[in-house]
């Protein structure tokens, strides 16, 4: 008795063991950035990277209605990135009635590309609206853009801006891939990231497939469906080569 009751208090343990990982696991990988779930995707896809960028964004209200309130923002931002000021590095405004725009152009320390602009209306203006942006892209392939993101939306909410956030990574291929590689591409696309396919297009040299990932947070609304996550793959003869990308929510660069 005493032997049976051993033997099931270890299969017990064993199984919440189990349990315990896979739930931890699952977790884990929910509350991953947009980003991580995106490389972790790309990866599956076995496409050599070319270039990952993050786009954030934000309208803001008449709070920062002049070009002072502009150029101390983006000031701000240009130390929280941490951007050197080498031969890379542009600082350009316009200021006049009809509009107030200020645009940092460089690197930051790690290596990073990054673009931030901030325009509002001029003083002429009957709108006072005002839109921010950052944009960060990268060549290497382990770049770790999460931590870049979370302190481009902190740095956002220091300024009570909401950032929205899109993310593509871009890579490629050699040669022209077959229908049965290019469907295998798709579903280790799919199954790494969690997602469903919500639609898509086919044609001779393209694809391009809309889909949702709860393991995402944010999505957009398109006829009435759920979308966080699109990939394109496109067949460039003039090089020979198979490019995709890898987009949330949607693809916002040319392909």
């Amino acid at each position: 008795m005493k032997k049976f009751s051993a033997k099931n208090l270890y299969f017990l343990i064993l199984i919440m063991t189990i349990l315990f990982t896979i739930v931890y696991v699952k977790f884990y990988h929910i509350e991953g950035s947009t980003f991580s779930i995106l490389k972790e995707a790309f990866n599956a896809s076995g496409a050599e990277h070319l270039n990952s960028e993050i786009y954030i964004w934000s309208r803001g209200g008449k709070w920062f209605g002049d070009f002072n309130s502009l150029e101390k923002m983006t000031d701000d931002f240009e130390a929280d990135f941490g951007i050197i000021k080498n031969d890379l590095y542009s600082k350009n405004y316009i200021n006049n009635d009809s509009v107030d725009k200020m645009e940092i152009i460089g690197v930051t320390s790690d290596g990073n590309k990054i673009n931030i602009t901030a325009q509002t209306s001029g003083k002429n203006s009957s709108s006072k609206e005002t839109y921010v942006s950052v944009s960060v892209s990268t060549d290497f392939k382990n770049c770790e853009l999460e931590k870049m993101a979370e302190n481009i939306e902190n740095s956002f909410r220091k300024y009570s801006l909401e950032p929205v956030q899109s993310t593509c990574i871009t890579g490629y291929f050699d040669g022209k891939l077959d229908h049965k590689t290019l469907n295998t591409i798709s579903k280790n696309i799919f199954k790494d990231s969690s997602a469903s396919k919500v639609n898509g297009i086919a044609d001779r040299n393209l694809i391009s497939v809309s889909a949702y990932s709860p393991a995402i947070s944010d999505s957009i609304n398109v006829d009435g469906k759920k979308i966080n996550l699109n990939f394109a793959i496109r067949y460039n003869s003039y090089e020979d080569k198979t490019y995709i990308w890898l987009a949330s929510p949607v693809i916002t660069v040319e392909h």
